[in-house]
């Protein structure tokens, strides 16, 4: 019997050698920092913040050796509210999954109304000014500080304070309906090649219409980012 338990004794001490336990803190900072450091390179002029919220475990015990963490799903895109799933590895083989609850901030530099902007109301440097605003839940509708050179006029009122969202300002768009265009074509982040097109649609900095191709008359689907300016992703 002492044998026996000398045994079982040895293969327990044997096991907690050859594990380490992780902290619900450590995993939460590592996913966030991975997460930031991705999101960081879609929005380079943001200040980027992300917190998980909770993990399932308040501590996890892994294999003894390196670990390390996948995001398999949620990472590709910014979401306000969403759930990651994780994938650990140690040394490099797969150990287990995770869905982990995380919120997401972003903060710009954007227009904000300095008091209460009323409905046709001019907007100026006069009327609205510059703030680091958490903007996650409207990126693709913030206007910069460049947008004061730009007739514009409020489509709604706007109360003191509130973020100026682009679907509510008359301006004068960068690219206008059937005006000539110059296409960029980039693959992998290289410009290919440069082409000029025609417009399908009114469109500012930041937004997807369509374009046409002069010589074929084939039609692709770009971002504006300039006046008369389309990049299309291929």
């Amino acid at each position: 019997m002492k044998k026996v338990l000398t045994t079982a004794l040895i293969l327990l001490t044997c096991m907690s050698v050859q594990a380490q336990t992780v902290t619900s803190a450590d995993v939460k900072t590592q996913v966030a920092k991975i997460l930031e450091n991705s999101y960081k390179a879609m929005v380079p002029n943001a200040e980027v913040e992300v917190k998980i919220s909770a993990t399932p475990f308040a501590n996890l015990v892994l294999p003894d050796g390196q670990v390390t963490y996948k995001i398999v799903q949620g990472g590709d895109k910014i979401i306000p509210r969403d759930i990651k799933r994780v994938d650990i590895y140690v040394n490099k083989a797969f150990v287990k999954t995770l869905n982990l609850p995380a919120q997401t901030s972003v903060y710009k530099d954007v227009l904000v109304a300095s008091d209460f902007i009323n409905r046709e109301q001019a907007i100026t440097n006069e009327t609205a000014m510059v703030k680091r605003m958490d903007v996650s839940q409207r990126m693709d509708y913030v206007l910069n500080e460049k947008m004061f050179a730009k007739d514009m006029k409020a489509k709604k009122a706007f109360q003191k304070g509130e973020i100026i969202d682009k679907r509510f300002v008359k301006m004068k768009p960068d690219v206008e309906r059937n005006m000539g265009v110059r296409i960029f074509f980039v693959s992998n982040g290289a410009v290919m090649i440069t082409i000029d097109g025609t417009a399908m649609a009114d469109g500012m900095t930041g937004d997807y219409i369509n374009v046409e191709n002069k010589n074929y008359k084939k039609v692709y689907t770009g971002k504006v980012i300039g006046e008369n300016q389309v990049l299309v992703t291929l």
